[in-house]
């Protein structure tokens, strides 16, 4: 099975083709939350790359959440667009357990994505399984939730508070934070899963409102 897999969730977009569980050609960009201009040439340059055409994907694969909300709303867009034109399947993968597959060994995980405003999208796992999360909470939760193995830029950004609170018993994941193969990795699982759903059932995984919308209801 063909998988077209990407995350535009965080400051490191990044895109994977795979078949099965195995990449065949991966991007990732150092751009930040520019990802609107660069999704789908980075697609067709990765096509190139395999030999293939988008007839030959089977699924895709895409980040929901949480994250950035202009990120999301660019990737699912995107990914409505291609399943509904190809006819095929979307595989949902929440962004922090994609994060959280490049370290699946570890007894105790804190995946952590930057929220702003002093807060984080975080969730934690055991040996690969979430057991706690996704929610968006204040950065104190980090360490509350301590002593673990933290991955995710908001870990990363909040990493002396982090050692401040949990001395010895705060490490830190030396993993790439480019996630698009293992969003692939785990779309594919759902595949055979059976938990692929329709483009028109493609929903973000938000958390909490934009700020766009909190200024809207505020009015």
């Amino acid at each position: 099975m063909r998988v077209l897999a990407w995350d535009t969730s965080t400051p490191f977009p990044s895109v994977a083709i795979l078949e099965d569980k195995r990449v065949l050609a991966e991007t990732n960009l150092d751009i930040g939350l520019k990802h609107s201009s660069h999704l789908i040439p980075v697609i067709d340059e990765l096509l190139k790359m395999t030999g293939m055409k988008l007839e030959d994907i089977d699924i895709i694969g895409a980040t929901i959440g949480p994250g950035s909300f202009t990120g999301i709303r660019v990737g699912l867009a995107t990914a409505k667009a291609l399943c509904f034109a190809l006819n095929i399947g979307f595989s949902p993968v929440i962004s922090l357990d994609a994060l959280a597959l490049k370290e699946k060994e570890s007894q105790k995980l804190i995946a952590a994505i930057d929220a702003k405003k002093g807060e984080v999208f975080m969730a934690e796992y055991r040996k690969g399984q979430r057991i706690w999360g996704p929610y968006n909470t204040p950065i104190e939760e980090l360490w509350m939730r301590g002593p673990a193995l933290f991955i995710g830029d908001g870990a990363s950004r909040f990493r002396e508070l982090i050692e401040k609170n949990l001395g010895e018993g705060a490490r830190f994941s030396e993993r790439s934070l480019f996630i698009a193969a293992e969003t692939g990795k785990l779309a594919f699982d759902k595949v055979t899963q059976g938990k692929v759903v329709a483009p028109d059932k493609i929903f973000p995984l938000y958390l909490r409102a934009s700020d766009a919308e909190i200024k809207k209801w505020g009015k």
